[in-house]
């Protein structure tokens, strides 16, 4: 499935994020969808690759959808890592043209609760979106790159590219 026009829906994406880190404390959240095409970022990203961890959310979707399949569980809610200093939270939400992912790194400024406390709300709102309900469906694969390219000037600075 294709959703609108790229800049729009990057643009769109911005207000529901960042308000997302704000009420959750997280230090960074992304939004991906299911190729790893990063869509939306805020937060403190020094130290992280966004990309690979973009393809990496985006890989571990895909492996908890098939685990889920197999294993007969309707599907996966979420996934939490606990590491020594850093969490990780990492969960598809559906809006009206596609599944995308929600990938937030936190530390003891935030905790699992908070962010499962905000993440519906943030759900819906994505899903909410204009940009998302009067999508195009007909997107194929030949219009990725050309999305892709789109996506990176308008969130990158002009000097990375």
């Amino acid at each position: 499935m294709r959703r609108g026009d790229l800049a729009e829906v990057i643009d769109a994406l911005r207000e529901p994020v960042r308000a997302f880190v704000r009420d959750t404390r997280v230090r960074v959240a992304l939004v991906v969808d299911a190729s790893g095409q990063l869509l939306a970022q805020q937060g403190f990203t020094g130290g992280y690759e966004v990309a690979n961890v973009a393809s990496l959310a985006a890989a571990a979707h895909a492996s908890s959808r098939a685990l889920a399949e197999l294993t007969a569980a309707q599907r996966w809610n979420y996934l939490h890592q606990v590491g020594r200093e850093r969490q990780l939270f990492l969960a598809p939400f559906a809006t009206p043209t596609e599944e995308l992912i929600l990938v937030a790194i936190f530390d003891d400024d935030s905790s699992l609760g908070l962010v499962l406390l905000y993440f519906e709300d943030f759900a819906r709102r994505i899903g909410d979106l204009p940009q998302f309900r009067n999508a195009d469906r007909t997107g194929s694969a030949e219009t990725f790159e050309s999305d892709l390219e789109a996506g990176l000037r308008h969130i990158m600075p002009p000097d990375w590219l």
